[in-house]
């Protein structure tokens, strides 16, 4: 009876202790990604303060780019926390990465504009999104890894799905804190001081993340790798040497969940404003609810990952993005706000099946040793060819083609990549290439086969 009632106390604590978890990662990527968000949505009001000029399409070209520029330090984020969470600890990277998100986003609220400073303005505002950047190449890595190594294997997809719906409630607060403000003052005021006002109000969330990361413990795997002395020297080296393919695999599919989430979480509000002529404010808001909505699906599509395997839930996404990205376009501009807003929610119920999919497919193909690097270096590649960039494609298409649809055929190009590269890892899976030790293999197969 008394090792029964141990039995149990234990099972509960190691709930608590994943939950915990589960948490401190989730957190992290709503500031994350809400730091970097913020400048997307308030790019259209940031880019004659910083980049003025007679075009006003080149200005906003100038800012996505700007935009965009943060995404070129994630490699190098990512070799950098990978390299210090593979060798030190996966709580030790967390911490890190979030502080400097925090600092950047302290120095974008602050930063003077052109008007003031010149030339100086375009090149602080630069510093500061390399270094929100840089701190990002740590961040989802790291968070997809801790829970991946955190939660039990039949749980894998729900828990990554917490990750993603952190990701995407970051968007979402980001929409809700620029809607706000912009709803609560004039254009004018809009451009003199209250772009500043979302910058700032991700100092609460900062200050929340911090709390309930110091509060974790690392990672069973990474304990244990420690006490048995297997914790990679050179993790960059050994991850190129040993998982070649599986970081070209990361990227494949990070390709295509990044072309697909950053069209609907970033771009499709400023297509909405620039191709559909609606009121800035309006789409704000709508694309927050939209967001929200996305959000709430993300446990649910957990709860399918763990059922049916990741690559059957993350191809039925990408095949329904692919199909959807056209008409969907195409019911955006002349039919009003309400037809444009049912359009953009039903091409986004791709975006959950395909970001939990990955999130626990991404860390299964690379062994403890070399796991973070190998998840931050192959998705954070893949950030700089289609995330960050998406936007500043998106509107270049369109400036270079004159037709309004032409990115649809950008996100159906990077679906077909994502869809060549599932089959791969079902093949190299079925193949039996893929793992080396037990406790990576027990996982492996719910992920990756069903």
């Amino acid at each position: 009876m008394e090792s029964h009632t141990n039995s149990q106390a234990d099972t509960r604590a190691l709930d608590q202790t994943r939950r915990r978890g589960v948490l401190a990662a989730a957190v992290g990527t709503i500031v994350e990604y809400y730091d970097l968000t913020v400048y997307a949505y308030l790019a259209v009001v940031v880019s004659p303060l910083f980049f003025p000029g007679g075009d006003p399409t080149a200005s906003l070209l100038a800012s996505l780019a700007v935009f965009a520029s943060a995404y070129l330090m994630r490699p190098i984020g990512g070799i950098f926390f990978g390299r210090l969470g593979d060798r030190h600890g996966r709580k030790r990277a967390l911490l890190l990465s979030v502080l400097l998100m925090g600092a950047g986003s302290l120095l974008m609220a602050f930063l003077p504009v052109y008007e003031s400073v010149g030339i100086l303005a375009p090149i602080l505002l630069v510093v500061a999104r390399l270094v929100q950047g840089f701190s990002a190449g740590g961040e989802l890595g790291g968070a997809l890894t801790y829970v991946y190594e955190t939660v039990g294997p039949k749980r894998k997809g729900l828990g990554a799905s917490f990750v993603a719906l952190g990701s995407n409630s970051g968007f979402a607060l980001a929409a809700i804190a620029v809607g706000t403000v912009s709803a609560l003052t004039t254009d004018a005021q809009m451009s003199s001081w209250g772009w500043r006002i979302p910058f700032l109000l991700g100092v609460p969330l900062l200050l929340f993340c911090l709390w309930t990361r110091t509060r974790i413990e690392d990672t069973p795997q990474f304990t244990d790798s420690t006490t048995t002395v297997d914790v990679a020297k050179a993790p960059l080296t050994e991850l190129l040497r040993t998982h070649p393919k599986q970081v070209l695999q990361v990227f494949g599919l990070g390709v295509a969940q990044n072309a697909t989430g950053y069209m609907v979480l970033t771009y499709v509000a400023i297509h909405l404003v620039r191709q559909g002529g609606y009121d800035r404010t309006q789409v704000t808001w709508m694309t927050a609810l939209i967001i929200v909505l996305i959000a709430l699906l993300m446990p649910v599509a957990g709860l399918l990952v763990d059922r049916f395997g990741s690559v059957p839930v993350a191809a039925a996404g990408l095949i329904g993005s692919g199909i959807l990205a056209y008409p969907a376009m195409s019911l955006m501009n002349g039919h009003g706000l309400a037809v444009a807003g049912l359009a953009f929610f039903v091409f986004a119920l791709g975006t959950p099946l395909i970001q939990v999919a990955t999130a626990p497919l991404f860390p299964s193909l690379f062994k403890s040793r070399v796991r973070l690097t190998g998840v931050a270096l192959g998705f954070n590649l893949a950030t700089i060819a289609t995330g960050g960039t998406a936007a500043y494609i998106a509107t270049w298409l369109i400036d270079r083609t004159g037709n309004s649809l032409s990115p649809a055929y950008f996100l159906l190009g990077s679906c077909l990549v994502g869809i060549v590269t599932l089959f791969s890892i079902r093949t190299a899976t079925y193949g039996g290439s893929r793992t080396s030790s037990a406790s990576d293999a027990e996982t492996v197969a719910p992920l990756s086969i069903r």
